[in-house]
């Protein structure tokens, strides 16, 4: 996944409550400020303010919506619509307007 600004990253075993056999990795194109929080902290945290919850369940369908793009995206064309759909998307969501 492509992330912007405040996405959310590794959630799988907040969702799930078990530790995620999955092996995250990141790598940053631009500087990056990245915060760690322990599982059971957010859960305390959505048990405290229903916002936070609401604000998770915003980040998480996000994500959603952007991997069903993606899907969209690279199945069924040939490779020059792929390509040519795929730079589109990421001008979309990380394009910056200019003369």
């Amino acid at each position: 996944a492509l992330l912007r600004e405040n996405s959310l990253f590794g959630v799988l075993s907040l969702l799930t409550g078990h530790r995620s056999d999955r092996f995250y990795h990141a790598v940053a194109f631009t500087r990056v400020e990245m915060v760690a929080a322990p599982a059971a902290s957010v859960r305390a945290a959505i048990e405290a303010d229903t916002g936070v919850g609401l604000r998770l369940l915003q980040g998480l369908s996000s994500r959603i919506l952007q991997t069903e793009t993606m899907i969209e995206t690279l199945t069924h064309r040939d490779m020059s619509s792929r390509l040519v759909s795929f730079l589109l998307v990421l001008c979309r969501d990380f394009g910056v307007p200019d003369e």
